[in-house]
């Protein structure tokens, strides 16, 4: 084989191989920028430790690329050395989807709260044939929901949200005389619960705001609301 070919079937193979290692590298970055803004501006943050797994991917990708290029250009021990990069990459490729877990693991601790929430309130409608109307009242709803479920909810929960490093608790709005839940005019902050409650205090709407991604200026309201209605639970009888 000719001096050239060999060349060019190093280059060909240094870009083959190379691309599995860009999955890992990319993800490191996006990882280091999410640190990068969060230590830079002021925005809401998914809790996240960015920098370490950012380090940790782009480390792993590094590597991954040296051993391409030294088993392209020096040696490869008989192809072995590909095999690095190959694995990684692949790994990575099935990693990846579920490696961004921190938006959805809030999604869900958003969606837990929102479902507690409409627990209590049946219990609270159950004994008292109506919906909560203030805050005081929703707290005690909260606070004596079903006895089983009581480790589920403190006293004021912590959303998994950030801003300048301080984990933001869920924060309640109450709005009477609701005809439906609040979509629009909402807080920028995500944690935010908006408890609409109907005139004949027989309906509710809960809705919430979140985070579309890990790092965000601004929160967007959770367009699944929660919604029931006083006819669809049981009432003690007396």
């Amino acid at each position: 084989m000719s001096e050239s070919s060999r060349t060019s079937l190093k280059v060909l193979l240094t870009v083959v191989v190379g691309l599995f290692s860009l999955p890992m590298l990319i993800f490191g970055g996006y990882f280091l920028v999410c640190w990068f803004r969060i230590h830079t501006s002021d925005v809401y943050y998914v809790a996240f430790s960015y920098l370490t797994a950012g380090l940790i991917w782009m480390g792993i990708g590094i590597l991954s690329l040296l051993a391409t290029l030294y088993g392209a250009w020096r040696r490869s021990f008989y192809g072995l050395l590909f095999v690095v990069p190959l694995f990684l990459g692949l790994g990575a490729m099935v990693i990846i989807p579920d490696g961004r877990p921190e938006t959805f693991r809030s999604m869900v601790a958003d969606s837990n709260y929102l479902s507690d929430t409409n627990s209590f309130l049946r219990v609270w409608y159950e004994d008292h044939h109506r919906f909560p109307v203030s805050e005081s009242e929703f707290k005690e709803a909260m606070a004596k929901g079903p006895a089983a479920w009581q480790y589920r909810v403190r006293a004021q929960p912590e959303s998994r949200y950030k801003r300048g490093a301080k984990l933001l608790p869920y924060e309640l709005v109450i709005i009477n005389n609701a005809i439906g839940p609040r979509l629009t005019d909402v807080s920028q902050r995500p944690g935010v619960i908006y408890y609409c409650v109907s005139r004949d205090q027989q309906e509710f709407w809960v809705t919430m705001t979140s985070l579309n991604s890990d790092v965000a200026s601004a929160a967007v309201i959770e367009r699944v609301a929660k919604h029931a209605a006083g006819s669809d639970y049981p009432v003690k009888k007396h």
